[in-house]
């Protein structure tokens, strides 16, 4: 790979809640996302990429850094990084480079640093309020549609299940925001004078949860051809972890048809199909500025979601379905860069990413992080790591501080969230996962242990009757692992006297 002969121009684009199986690039024939997969044509794009943490605020904590959650402790979503702790945006800016944040936050604690991380904080507080209320009419007040049916009365429910009821009242379509923040990313490019390489960091948020998306692109989702939902026995149920079982009982979507769960699948699609139109208009101003093959560009996700599966929805914070752990991710260098343009299902972690980012900018660390750099997979190779990390739960001794939880039942969060409240539901857990066997190392219950070529859908644990010398090899590398990463030494050297 030649070395650049200018500083590179970075665009970093982080969808919120978008699994890995739900995008045509990956081989989804549901999905339709033209944009992101000529992107990935013209790139490296990743089958088996992994997050960290399968809830957002840890998961960014993790990419943005190169820690493992367990390194600093960043295992819920209320615990946020401080101005003395390191992010990507603040080491770019130290290194010369112009940075543009763009959307949400969901990793900076802005009272200790005021987004000094950054040049350009785009949508602060209420300047997507005001940016919303420009666009054109139609668009802004287009008709929506809710995957939600009346067909519930007609059966004599009184109580509706979780997301048939969940954001009733909400009259804000989403997504509208990521359209402004895209826009105000095209027109940051447009106008910038600097002479400074820029960094553009865009934290959207689609195809997060509520599922409602516009006719327009529901209509493009063939709801004829969808595979069944994936449901789970009574006896498979019962070795799952209590967690799902609670949150199954919490969200009542058992009740659901699978004709119902593929509706949900079909909106969730169409949300994509939303966003990969924001995507597109966005890569077609780069075009139009002459900026999109000279920018490294990369798309990925934090994390998955249940969209149905195992009649579940949303997330979990301590559980590791493939639905929720593996996520997009695509790398488009610039054309001065010679790559292996393909798809290639190397097993990489999201921590990669930043270090990714570092290599081919020939960024410098002061700190010490665990992201592993992905330009020998650019440069062609199909081998990177061995397995992959994801962790997340709390000690029993840990309280408050340590959950999610505190919603009222009335709140949409309270089916998932009301189970961290109790153990062993909440235990801290470890996945490792290879290409074909994953193990899950619960604290405080039952472990896990599933053959992905067997049973692609996780719905076997198979820990009591697993091969005991291929569980013991798994448990010794979760102790590398641990020994590994377990803390950083800082980059200092203090005096005594």
């Amino acid at each position: 790979m030649r070395q650049m002969s200018k500083k590179t121009n970075v665009i970093m684009i982080v969808a919120d809640e978008w699994r890995a199986d739900m995008i045509g690039y990956t081989g989804c024939t549901e999905a339709k996302t033209p944009n992101l997969d000529q992107l990935a044509a013209d790139g490296v794009s990743f089958s088996n990429a992994f997050c960290q943490n399968p809830v957002c605020v840890p998961s960014r904590c993790s990419f943005l850094t190169g820690f493992y959650p367990h390194t600093k402790g960043f295992r819920t979503m209320h615990n946020l990084m401080h101005a003395d702790q390191p992010n990507l945006l603040k080491t770019m800016k130290n290194q010369g480079y112009q940075v543009f944040w763009g959307g949400r936050n969901d990793f900076l604690n802005i009272k200790e640093d005021p987004y000094e991380c950054c040049d350009i904080r785009f949508m602060e507080g209420n300047r997507y309020l005001k940016a919303y209320k420009t666009l054109n009419p139609e668009e802004r007040d287009a008709p929506f549609y809710d995957w939600r049916k009346e067909d519930l009365d007609s059966r004599g429910e009184k109580d509706d299940p979780w997301y048939y009821s969940m954001y009733k009242g909400k009259k804000e379509q989403p997504g509208s925001m990521d359209q402004v923040t895209l826009e105000g990313c095209a027109e940051f490019l447009k106008n910038r004078k600097e002479e400074k390489p820029f960094f553009t960091y865009l934290s959207l948020f689609l195809p997060h949860p509520p599922y409602i998306v516009e006719p327009k692109y529901y209509d493009q989702i063939d709801g004829e051809h969808m595979r069944p939902p994936i449901r789970l026995t009574k006896e498979d149920l019962e070795k799952k972890p209590s967690i799902i079982q609670g949150i199954h009982k919490n969200q009542h979507i058992d009740r659901l048809t699978d004709e119902e769960l593929k509706e949900i699948r079909r909106v969730y699609l169409a949300m994509g199909t939303k966003l990969d139109d924001y995507i597109g208009n966005l890569i077609q101003s780069l075009k139009k500025m002459g900026l999109y093959d000279d920018t490294l560009i990369i798309f990925m996700s934090d994390h998955g979601d249940y969209t149905g599966d195992y009649e579940l929805v949303e997330k979990n914070q301590n559980t590791f379905e493939d639905c929720l752990v593996r996520v997009p991710l695509i790398i488009k260098p610039p054309a001065e860069m010679n790559v292996k343009k393909r798809r290639t299902d190397a097993m990489v972690e999201l921590i990669d990413v930043q270090a990714t980012i570092m290599d081919l900018t020939d960024g410098t660390y002061s700190y010490t992080q665990f992201g592993k750099g992905l330009k020998p997979v650019l440069e062609g190779s199909d081998v990177h790591r061995n397995e992959v990390f994801c962790e997340g739960g709390r000690l029993k001794e840990e309280g408050w501080y340590a959950m999610d939880a505190g919603h009222k039942e009335s709140n949409e969060y309270w089916p998932r969230t009301s189970e961290q409240e109790s153990m062993p539901q909440h235990t801290k857990a470890v996945m490792i996962r290879n290409d074909r066997y994953k193990y899950v190392k619960r604290l405080y219950e039952e472990d896990e242990f599933y053959d992905l070529t067997k049973d692609p859908y996780e719905c076997h644990n198979i820990i009591r009757t697993c091969d005991k010398d291929l569980l013991q090899s798994m448990r010794n590398r979760l102790l590398e692992f641990y020994m590994e990463t377990s803390d950083v030494v800082p980059h200092t050297y203090d005096k005594r006297s």
